[in-house]
Formats: C-alpha cells, sequence, structure tokens
C-alpha cells in the first residue's frame, strides 16, 4: 500500500492529479485529503471561493427598503442589503473602526450600528456618526464608510465576488440564462430556506447531486419511485460558462413525491423542459433543479475541510405564490425536500469517514458518474496553474 501523509504534499504539484486527468474511463477520483486536508482546504479558499462568483441569496428575501441578511463565504462575513435608495448592495461585515460585525442575522434596518464604539453607517454604507469623536483632519466620515463587495445579479439571484478583477457576472453564467430563459427566472421567488450543518467536506454534496448512481440506494423509498427508465440521463452536456449541467427525463414534476399533484406546469415551456428536469450547477457551490413547476436550489456553504452549511431553498412562479391554496400545496413540495436532502446528508457523512484512510481506496468513476469527473477536473484547475 501507498501511505502518504498529505500534509507533506505540495498540493499544487500537477503530479498528484494525473489520475483525475484521463478520460472519465480510466480516471481516478481526487485524491482522499483534498476531502479532508486543511492545507487543501486553504488553497480552495484562496483560489476558488475568493475569486469565483458566489450565490448568496435571492431579492425576494429582501424585498423592502431596509432588509438584510447576514451571510458567510468560507468564514468571510458579509452583509446584503436593500437601501433605502431602493438599490441592493453587499459589504464586509466589519465596521471601520476596530473591525466588529455592523450586522447580525437578518431583518429591517434604519441604519447600522457597531456594537461596540457606535459607529453607525446608512444602508448605502455612508459612516454619518462617531459618538464621542468629531470629525477632524484624520478622521472623515466620508472616507471611512463600510467597504464593498462587488454583488451582481442575474434577475433576482444575487451573487458576490471578492476579486475585482473577475469576469462579469452573466460571462460566468454563460450560456445558463437562455437555457432557463422559459422557466421565467424573472418571475421566481424564494419561499422557504432551511439549512443543515454536514460533517462532510462541501465537494461531496456537489458531487453526489451529480451523481445517479446512488439513487437506488440511498433514495429507495422516495426519489427512486419517480421512475427514471434505466436511470438514464444527461451525460456532462457541454455549454459556455462556470456550470456543469444535466437533464434528467421523466413525467411529471421532480418537486413531488410519487403520487402527489401540485401546480400547473410553467406556461412559457416548451421542447425537453416539460418532459423532465433541467439540473445546472454554478461553480463552486450552487445546485440548481429547474422542473415542470418549480425550482429549487441547494447551496453549499463550507465551513472547513470537513464541515458544510447545506441550504434547501424552495421557488416559485409569483403567480403561484399569490394563490389562495398556495401554502397548503407547496407543502408538498417541502415534505420532498425535507425527506431527500437529509438522506444525501447521511450519504456524504458516511464518505467523508471513509475517507480518512490513508490509502486512496476511491479509484473508479462509472458511466453514471462522469459529472464529478468533470467537476473534479474543474477543483484541479483551480488549485493548480495548469489546465486541461
Amino acid at each position: 500500500m501507498n501511505y502518504i501523509a498529505h500534509s507533506a504534499l505540495d498540493m499544487s504539484d500537477p503530479a498528484h492529479y494525473a489520475g483525475v486527468r484521463k478520460p472519465v474511463e480510466q480516471a481516478t477520483p481526487l485524491p482522499n485529503w483534498c476531502y479532508n486536508s486543511a492545507e487543501f482546504y486553504a488553497l480552495e479558499v484562496e483560489r476558488i471561493f475568493k475569486k469565483a462568483w458566489n450565490y448568496v441569496g435571492h431579492a425576494s428575501s429582501i424585498p423592502a427598503a431596509g432588509d438584510f441578511f447576514t451571510h458567510e463565504i468560507t468564514g468571510m462575513p458579509i452583509v446584503l442589503v436593500h437601501g433605502h435608495d431602493g438599490t441592493i448592495r453587499a459589504f464586509h461585515n466589519a465596521c471601520r473602526h476596530r473591525g466588529a460585525p455592523v450586522a447580525s442575522g437578518a431583518g429591517n434596518c434604519r441604519h447600522f450600528s457597531c456594537p461596540y464604539h457606535s459607529w453607525t453607517y446608512a444602508t448605502d454604507g455612508a459612516l454619518f456618526a462617531t459618538p464621542l469623536i468629531d470629525e477632524d483632519d484624520n478622521l472623515r466620515h466620508a472616507d471611512l464608510g463600510l467597504l464593498p463587495v462587488r454583488l451582481e445579479r442575474w434577475h433576482g439571484f444575487l451573487f458576490v465576488t471578492f476579486d475585482d478583477g473577475a469576469m462579469p457576472l452573466m460571462d460566468w453564467l454563460g450560456d445558463l440564462p437562455e437555457n432557463c430563459a422559459g422557466y421565467g427566472p424573472e418571475t421566481m421567488v424564494c419561499t422557504r430556506r432551511v439549512s443543515w450543518d454536514v460533517a462532510a467536506n462541501w465537494k461531496l454534496h456537489f458531487e453526489n447531486f451529480n451523481d445517479s448512481l446512488h439513487i437506488p440506494f440511498i433514495h429507495g423509498g422516495t426519489l427512486n419511485r419517480q421512475k427514471v427508465s434505466s436511470r438514464k440521463r444527461s451525460t456532462h452536456e457541454e455549454m459556455r460558462g462556470q456550470c456543469i449541467t444535466h437533464f434528467t427525463a421523466h413525467e411529471g414534476s421532480r418537486g413531488l413525491m410519487n403520487g402527489q399533484t401540485g401546480f400547473e406546469p410553467i406556461g412559457t415551456l416548451s421542447g425537453r423542459y416539460l418532459q423532465g428536469t433541467y439540473y445546472p450547477c454554478i461553480l463552486p457551490g450552487t445546485m440548481m433543479a429547474w422542473t415542470i413547476d418549480c425550482m429549487w436550489i441547494f447551496e453549499l456553504h463550507p465551513t472547513g475541510p470537513a464541515s458544510v452549511r447545506v441550504v434547501g431553498a424552495s421557488f416559485f412562479p409569483e403567480a403561484a405564490t399569490q394563490r389562495n391554496d398556495f401554502d397548503a400545496i407547496a407543502e408538498r413540495y417541502y415534505e420532498r425536500m425535507d425527506a431527500i436532502l437529509p438522506e444525501d446528508n447521511v450519504a456524504v457523512e458516511m464518505q467523508q469517514s471513509g475517507f480518512r484512510t490513508p490509502v486512496q481506496a476511491a479509484s473508479k468513476f462509472t458511466h453514471m458518474e462522469t459529472l464529478c469527473h468533470a467537476f473534479d477536473n474543474w477543483i484541479v484547475d483551480q488549485v493548480t496553474d495548469t489546465k486541461c
């Protein structure tokens, strides 16, 4: 057996990923230490999460002036706020005086006030009060506003990046907006968000979402009851943009458990989109499912090398949310999410346990895991200086 101490590795050395780079039929997955090494996780923070466009939430969650929510991206705190001028902005959640957070949780406010020394900021980030301290040549309010985080949006979907040199968001998304246009993404409203803290590396959840092979075994009494002929689904679909996508053909809505009825299909859909579910995953950690009557997002927010907060967010067309019976029908969709995601959480935690072995036991992809292979190669692209 070849026992390797991952702490001794030069993790940017392409030689460690030679197996990943092979064609999928011969390829091996990422080394075990990519899922539990603090050093590798630090590389991901620097080269992926600080550089990428990270999905952080939906504008329908902060519809009114003064509405805000806080968020962390790999430990980096930010606050998003619907300003009193109507603009949604993102800021580093740190006072310009001594760095304490100026906001916590979510809610509505007229301004942000630091709990340490009460420095106070408008919802556009401008500093306007420093109690007991007068402005002078060394302290000008105009110079000490909250530091902005670059935010761009696709309809109501909000993304941030810490890289001022990053490509525009729409270039990052590539063909995705056009592919999703028939679903009416501009009409979608987020009606519920739930979260789970999972003892597993974030990549395992991304790979699990794109792995068709586990469904009969992990979801045997739930999702697997919605029959898909021979577990068929598209392999990695090539598209422009930082996305990995597939489409599963089936009858009915994938947003419901087998035998349940829900909302009518979205009226603007056509072609294959009426006959299955489109699963685009926006790299690095936003997994979407667009089905005939709704959509949902699984958000991956890493909290360490072997832990991740998984958020399940449910979306419906605004017209559906205005129905008198919306809450009763939507509950059926929530039941589906609340049954499926915990099963996936158990599955990835089992994998995480196995990846603590000092040998490379995981050694093969199958034809039902081609998207996992594509994702692993994208990870290697980011953390090394070499490309496929």
